[in-house]
This record gives structure tokens, sequence and C-alpha cells, in this order.
């Protein structure tokens, strides 16, 4: 009887049970209604759920009156209460949250930030739209920390030097591996316009997974695609926008001399004081006669679509840009850019995707020197006073600095330009075997061409007014870089495990070739000749560069309840460039993550994560330094020069990692990184043994460290119907010391960077001047005192007593016993640290946003104010009689002259500065009845508007690379520096 009673009562619950469960349908789309493949449905409270299929489709049995929880990476979590069968379209939107992004590099497969185990960047489509950029490059400056660009100058075109997290090696540049579109080793040059997104690894920690290649870090660049919208949408854009590049600051120049004015002609002649008082009776802005405003010019359309069947997705532009520079008589840079990215089912489970980019520019610049040529003319020289013959541009203009040709006659009579050409294809074919396996086939290369060339036409004075020989040089290469990749990867859950496991197979070549020539005593004058036949003594080399490597890795990522998660890679490289008996190398990675609020509810706590990650990553030797090397002169083998090394290595980053990113209060996102990066067997070329035969060798010789910090914080101030507030800042602070060199200390080309066991990376050895009495007590002679013999002046310098308020006054250098001066470690050009801070404020259809940088410290040797023909520091005009000094005081002339002699300390300066990069104020509006218009935007625009220094020279942040070794690392304002230019301009955008 019981048994009765209690199956009747099962029954009766069952069937209440079933009468309240609906089977509830649905379609998951994103704000451009494009289906969401893999969105997670959830009944919340329970691990009961689906996944949406390819077609943003699920269909799932609940309870009336459950609540549905819609998650994926990427979007806002939407939660549904199920009162009926049809839940109809549900529009997920784009996640505010920076830890909410999709991360597709150095990873299995796509992958929240939240699921890291490393830090990672990325700026979005939405981000590089504020201001538009010409190059990728441009968009990153200012953006992320831990990531430097130091701009090689402001000529079109000219590009800048990257750097991640510091340098990674003592020789080479600092720039990291580009990807585009799955093309490894591209270049910048692709416009903000056309991309989608942009990812940075900026340590081994995350990099591993490109091995040899990675140990300067990442940047990883997906460009738009068609199959972003909806199926059967087309989308059009134009943009045009128009400005002007401007001269931003100028230094000052003196306004006297301690030249002999008679009846305001001032002659060749020294006063007898040797001071820098005499006012010149009239100066000319040099400036203003060698600059000039230039127009900025880009035009871009840009189409993407969808076919009806989501079978076939296309993306194509094209743009062209001109800048035509500051400096007269110069045409600067013309770029032309096409794009075209396809997308076609072949069948359900197999896509063909293919990327494809070509771009075109040349560029005309300016002789190297000529704008020490402008800083060394006289203040009273008049650069556009006429020859004799009437011809422009007198050439023997400058009467003090003998030697010195005008600049402007000097531009007028050369002719310098450049032409590059490039095309870029990546293909790959997708195959979906099931929902787990997957399997994808790629193909892509570069190929590009260039040319350059030089002229210095027949006849071409010089300046004493002898009409010159001419000289042409010319050059031009080839290249081909090709990668061919086959990967397979897993994704399968056990139980409360998550599971993606990727194994990749890599192949690259290289195939590089260049000729270059030169010739002088040319047979013609003007510059119709293009040929080094033209010429009697005629130069040429050429070079050939092949190189190849093949590459394995397995990378497998877990986690648990989506809460603990570890991340294991290990790659195999084999390069030609790696000595044969060492040519496979290892790299790898191991990371995990915590994210404790799964496990804690905090209050006021969205989100924390914990995470820490070490990994190693590497760089490639140069070429031909593992091979013997013999000096050829006119095809006849000489003297041997380098010895060869069959145990050649790659160098080797290995990082370390720990940091944590934390989500609160629903309007904050804070990110906090520390690394310790330990950069080991180093490549450089070192004196070895005369018994050897040879006078160098490339060996694994050097060590370096380097400790890293970075912040981030976003912070949504306001958001509602009208208004939104975002702010944005970052910071990174870090230090480099070598600690490790198999060779005698030495001197980077050049300059006085000095690399040594024990010295921190950057760090200039100069010549010093005694600022106290201590310091000279070596220089006295015996029998006297110091105070005898010295005494410091009133501007802090140590001099001899005699000389005070003489011409003979001059600084006193630090020496040894011998006399000799001694150089001290004591400057160097790593700042203290840097900080951004980016503004989005939003009324409406207006949106106002500003970027401003904050370098402070770090230092900078102005090699160009010793070759100004009279500096700012020269003018003693209007100073109190007991503080003036004379010429000699100040003198160039070398090492040992005055305040401005060879290699001293007196001529660093503090590099600290404020800046405005970028500022923009839009205007978004619509019209109703234009049915086939979406959006149309107005911009102004400013870039570069604003330097707070009290640096001397045209741009703190601007640098030359000395050595081999670019810029972001020893940074040199040496006198032929092209100043980045301030640049205004209003768009306009369209949107079909």
């Amino acid at each position: 009887m019981f048994k009765k009673i209690k199956f009747i009562l099962f029954a009766l619950f069952a069937i209440n049970m079933y009468a309240q469960q609906v089977s509830v349908k649905g379609t998951v789309v994103d704000e451009n209604k494009v289906p969401i493949p893999g969105v997670n449905i959830v009944v919340k409270g329970t691990t009961s759920g689906v996944s949406t299929d390819i077609d943003g489709k699920f269909a799932i049995s609940v309870q009336k009156n459950q609540t549905l929880v819609i998650s994926s990476i990427g979007f806002s979590n939407k939660e549904i209460v199920c009162t009926g069968q049809a839940l109809g379209t549900i529009v997920l939107t784009t996640s505010a949250s920076t830890l909410d992004e999709i991360i597709v590099t150095g990873v299995a497969k796509g992958t929240s930030v939240k699921k890291l185990g490393f830090s990672i960047e990325k700026l979005t489509e939405k981000q590089l739209k504020q201001v538009p950029a010409n190059d990728a490059a441009t968009a990153m400056l200012g953006k992320m920390p831990g990531v430097k660009l130091v701009p090689r100058g402001g000529a079109p075109g000219s590009g800048f030097d990257v750097q991640l997290r510091g340098a990674k090696s003592i020789t080479g540049g600092s720039s990291p591996l580009i990807i585009i579109d799955g093309v490894l080793g591209a270049e910048l040059n692709i416009s903000s316009d056309d991309i989608a997104s942009i990812e940075v690894l900026k340590g081994a920690a995350a990099s591993s997974l490109y091995g040899s290649r990675a140990a300067n870090g990442v940047v990883n660049i997906t460009t738009k695609r068609g199959s972003s919208l909806a199926a059967g949408n087309v989308e059009v854009n134009v943009r045009s926008e128009f400005g002007q590049n401007t001269l931003g600051f100028v230094p000052e120049q003196s306004k006297s001399t301690n030249r002999i004015i008679n009846n305001g002609v001032v002659t060749t002649n020294v006063s007898p004081d040797q001071i820098y008082d005499n006012l010149y009776p009239k100066t000319y802005d040099h400036v203003n006669q060698f600059f000039n405003p230039g127009g900025f010019l880009t035009n871009y359309i840009g189409i993407r679509g969808n076919s009806n069947d989501n079978k076939l997705s296309m993306y194509a532009s094209v743009q062209n840009s001109r800048e035509e520079g500051i400096v007269k008589m110069v045409d600067g840079l013309e770029r032309n850019n096409l794009k075209l990215n396809l997308d076609y089912k072949i069948l359900p489970n197999l896509t063909l995707k293919t990327s494809n980019f070509h771009s075109s520019f040349k560029t005309e610049g300016v002789q190297g020197d000529i704008f020490g040529a402008l800083l060394r003319s006289d203040p009273n020289a008049d650069l556009n006073l006429p020859n004799a013959d009437g011809s422009p541009y007198l050439v023997n203009v400058n009467t003090f600095s003998d030697g010195q040709v005008n600049p402007l006659y000097t531009i007028s009579k050369t002719k310098n330009e450049s032409s590059n050409k490039m095309l870029q294809s990546f293909f790959s074919l997708v195959y979906d075997f099931s929902n787990e396996l997957k399997f994808i086939a790629s193909y892509g290369s570069i190929r590009s061409n260039g040319s350059s060339f030089y002229m210095q036409p027949k006849g071409m004075l010089n300046y004493n007014l002898v009409e010159g020989n001419g000289y042409i040089a010319r050059s031009m290469y080839e290249n081909v870089d090709k990668n061919i990749s086959f990967d397979g990867a897993y994704t399968k859950t056990f139980g409360n495990f998550n599971t993606v496991t990727k194994a990749q197979f890599l192949y690259e070549s290289s195939d590089y070739r260049d000729i270059s020539g030169s010739a002088s005593n040319l047979a013609l004058g003007g510059f119709d000749l293009t040929t080094l036949n033209a010429g009697s003594i005629p130069s040429v080399n050429s070079s050939i560069v092949l190189t190849n490597a093949y590459n394995y890795s397995l990378i497998s990522a877990v986690d648990y309840k989506g809460k603990y998660i570890f991340d294991g890679l290990i790659r195999r490289d084999a390069s030609s460039l790696f000595g044969p008996d060492v040519r496979w190398q290892n790299f790898y990675r191991l990371s995990g993550a915590w994210r404790i609020t799964e496990d804690f509810k905090i209050n006021g706590i969205d989100e924390w994560k914990f995470r820490t990650s070490y990994g190693t990553a590497g760089l490639r030797p140069p070429y031909g330094a593992i091979y013997e090397t013999f000096a050829l002169n006119q095809g006849v083998t000489g003297s041997q020069e380098t010895l060869g090394n069959s145990n050649l290595k790659p160098s080797f980053s290995k990082e370390w990692e720990i940091g944590t990113d934390i989500s609160f209060l629903k309007k904050f996102t804070m990110s906090l990184n520390y690394s310790i990066a330990n950069n080991t067997d180093l490549i450089l070329k070192v004196p070895v043994s005369p018994l050897s035969g040879a006078a160098f060798q490339w060996q694994n010789a050097a060590a370096m460290k380097s400790n890293t910090f970075e912040a981030s914080l976003n912070y949504n101030v306001l958001s509602n119907k009208d208004w939104n507030l975002d702010l944005r800042t970052t910071f990174d602070t870090y230090t480099q010391t070598v600690t490790k060199l198999n060779a005698t200390p030495y001197f980077i080309d050049g300059t006085r960077f000095i690399i040594k066991e024990g010295v921190a990376f950057g760090t200039l050895l100069l010549d010093k001047f005694a600022h106290s009495l201590d310091e000279v007590t070596n220089q006295v002679p015996a029998g006297s005192s110091v105070n005898d013999i010295f005494v410091i002046n009133n501007q802090g310098y140590v001099v001899k007593r005699n000389t005070i308020g003489t011409t003979a006054e001059t600084p006193i250098k630090v020496t040894d016993d011998k006399g000799i001066a001694l150089p001290v470690a004591s400057i160097n050009t790593t700042p203290d640290f840097t900080m951004n801070f980016n503004t989005t404020l939003s009324y409406k259809k207006f949106t106002f946003y500003t970027l401003w940088s904050w370098q402070q410290g770090g230092y900078m040797y102005n090699h160009s104010v010793r070759y100004q023909t009279e500096p700012k520091l020269f003018d003693q005009s209007g100073k109190p009689s007991n503080e003036v000094k004379s010429s000699t005081y100040y003198a160039n002339g070398g090492q040992y002259s005055g305040l401005l002699g060879w290699d001293n300390d007196a001529l660093v300066y503090d590099a600290t500065f404020v800046k405005l990069r970028e500022v923009s104020l839009s205007y978004d509006f619509k019209i109703d009845s234009w049915k086939f218009i979406q959006n149309i935007r107005f911009n102004l625009i400013g870039r570069n508007l604003l330097t707070l220094t009290e640096y001397p020279g045209f741009d703190p942040e601007t640098g030359a690379s000395q050595g081999g070794v670019d810029a972001s690392t020893f940074k040199f304002d040496s006198n032929n520096r092209y100043p980045s230019p301030r640049l205004i301009s209003g768009a306009l955008t369209i949107t079909f």
C-alpha cells in the first residue's frame, strides 16, 4: 500500500514538472546583427546549459519563469526570464571592460583576457577611430604601458623605432616581430583605417610561441573583414582628411656677436674682450626662411559586405596619402595603399580566407647634414639672397662660418629620392572536422622592391665658388619573405575541465638581394643623368642574403570551471642563422591564473584575477655571423676579417612576469605588471687572438637584466543618455643593466655610450667638468694648495683663480694624474618613468578626445648645440658685468677647449617633457530622410600640438640611432635631425 502511494505521488510530481517545463528557442547576435556562435546559455544557479550553433541559434528546455544567463567572451552578460517558448533575437553588446576583450595572439585559440595567465595590450577599432593614423606605429603611440616609440625624425614616412619593455640585445635594433593577418615580418605602414585590432605581447613571458624571433615582443595586427557584418549587409566608408604641417619648437640663436661692429657692419675682427655682447644690427629668421608649412591630404574608401547566405564576405579599400613635410623645395611623401580581404565558405565546414595588401610610396628627402648647415649659418646671413648672376640662393652667404654653403642652395641643387613597393598576401584553408577538431593550412608572403637615387650635378658650386665634378649614387633591392604553416587545434570539455590544444609546423624563408653604386666626375651637368656610366670613377657593391627556418610548436591551455587557468607551450626552432652544431633550439612558456572572484564574492569587486607566467624567446644572429669572412678588394680576396662560429646560438630572453587584473565598482578596470627579464647569450662581435688569423668573431658573449613595472587604469566616470566620460592612465618604468660581458668594455661606434659589465644600459660615459675643488686636487702643482690655484665661478664650475673675469677663463675638467680627462658614467638616457593620459568625453553627438604624454627624466646628449654658429648659450648681452663670459669659455674646438668641447657633460640635458600628442573634436549626425547614409562625422584633429620642456633642441623625444642600435635605446640629438612637425587637420567621414 505504501509503495503504491509513493508511486502515485512521484507520478504526480513528474507530471507537474513536465507541465512547467518549456522548450525555449532563440538566436543570439551582436550589435551589427551578426550571429554569434558558441554563446553559453545556462540556467541561472545550475550548470545545465547549451551553446549556440554556427548561426547563433539555440534550444533549451527550462522550467517556466526560470532565468537564463547568456554569456560570451567579449560581450556583456545578459539575463532573460523565460515566460514563453520563443525568445526571438537576443542582442549582446560589446563589453566596455578590457577584461572581456578577446585575444588571439600567443594563445591556442581566441581567449578572454579574464582567462589569460600573462599580460597583453590591445587597441580596438573604436579606439583607433578617434584620431586615424596613416600607419600602425603612430596609432600605438602613447596608448599602452611598456610600449615605447621614438620618432626617427620628422620627415614624412621616417617612421619610429619601437621598443617593448626595454632593450633585449646590445647590438641590433629593438623592433618587435610584426604580424599582419598572419604574415610574419610585416611592416607598420598599414593605415589605421584598415585595422580592426592591434595586440601587443611585450615580453618573453607572453611571446614564447614565436620562438627565436620574439624576444623583442610581438605586434599582431588584424585588419577588417566583411564577415563582421550580418548576412546581406554592405557598408561603405569614405574619409577625407586635409591639414597642414608646421614647425613646432624652435631653438633660440644668439642675437649678439663677439665681433667688432663698425658703422652697422659686422667685421671679421673679434673684439678684445671676446664677449658675445655686441648686438647684430640685423638678424634673419633662418627657420622661417628654411621651413615652410606643408600640406597633408589623405583620401580613403573602404567597403565591406557579407552575402545573404553568409558564404562570401569581402573587405576592400583604397587610400591615397600626400604629406609635403616642412622643408622648402622638398616634395615629401606620396603613398597609395590597396587592401582586399575575402572569406569564402567552400563547404559548411571548409572556409578559404585571404588577405592582401599592396603599398607603394615615393619620398623626396634632404641631404643628411642639411639641418646642421642651417644651424651653423651666421645669424646675420640672409639665406634668400641671390648669387651675382641672379640665380637663387647665394652660395657663400656665410661670412663667419667658413666653408658653410647656404643650405637652401644645397637643396635646390641636389636630388634625393626613393621609392618602394610591397605586396603582402596571406591564404588559409580552415577545415572544421568537428565542433572539437580544426585544421588550418596557411601561406603568407611579403614581396617588396625599392630604389634610391641621390645626385649632385656637375657644376654645383662649393663655398669658394668652384664648380664641382658632380656625384651620383643609386641603389636597388628586392626581397621575398615566405611563411607556410600547418595547424591542428583540438577543443574538448572533460567534466569541469575545459581544454584546448594546438600543434603547428611553420616554415620560413627569406630571399634578399641588393645592388648599390656611385660615381663621380660626371660627364654632363643637369639632373637628367640616371646611370653610373655617366661618371668616370664608378663603385659598385651587391649582396644576396638567403635564410630559412623550420619551427614546431605545441601549446595547451586548460581551465577548471573557468576559474583556475593553466597554459603551457614548447617550440623548437632550426634556423640557417644558427651555428650548425647548435641548429635546434628550444623555447617554452608556463603560465597560470586564478580568478579570485569566482571563488569569493567581494563587495564592489566585479572581477579579480591573479596571474603569473615564465617564458623564453629569442633573437637570431645576423646573417653571416656563423661564417668566416674575408676582405674583398677589386675581386681579390684579402685578409680574414671574422672567424666562423659553429656554436653561435640565438640570444635568449627569459622572463618571469607577475600581475593582476581587477574590475571594480562597475566603473574601474586596472592592470598591474611586474617583470624580470634575464637576457642571456647576447650576440656581440668581439676581438679574438691574432693567432686565429682573424680580427673578430661573433659570439654569445654578454647578458643583460631588465626590471619593468607597468600599470593601467580605466575609469568610466559618467555614462547616461547624453553624457559619457572615459579616462585612461598608463604608467611604466624600467631599469636595465649589463650583467655579463666576455669582452673588453667598449663604446658604441661614434659615441660615448658605454657597454660595460655592471653598468646600466644606455649610460653615457662623458668627460666631467669639475664642480668641487676636491675633484681637482690632483691638478695642483707641488707646493701649492687647491685654493691657491682654483676657485668655483658664478656658474658653479671650477676655473683657475687667475683667469676669473679674463678671456682665459675656462671650466676645468676632472682628469687622472696624467692630465687625461676622466670620463664618469653618471648619465643615463632611460627615463625615470613614462605616463599617458587619455580622455574621451561625449555629449550627445559631440566627442572630445585628448592624449597627453609625460616623460620624467632621461637625459639626451645634444650634439647640435656644439655646431650652432652662435647658440643662445653664447649670448651675454644684458648680463651684469661680473657674469659675462668670453668666447673662449664656450669654445667648441676640441676635447680640452671650452664648455662646448667634445663629449662633455655640459652638453647633456634633461629630456623631461609633457606633450599633447593628439586632440580631436568630432560631431556625428544622421538625417533620417537620407536612407542610404548611416552616419556623417566631422573631425577637427591636432597632432603633436604642444611640448612643455626645458630641453634646448627641436624635440626631446626624437633621437638618432648610433652604431646599429636604434634610437629607442641610445637617444642622441645630432645636428642632422629633421624636426617633428605639428599637424592640424579637418576630416569628413561618411558611412553608407
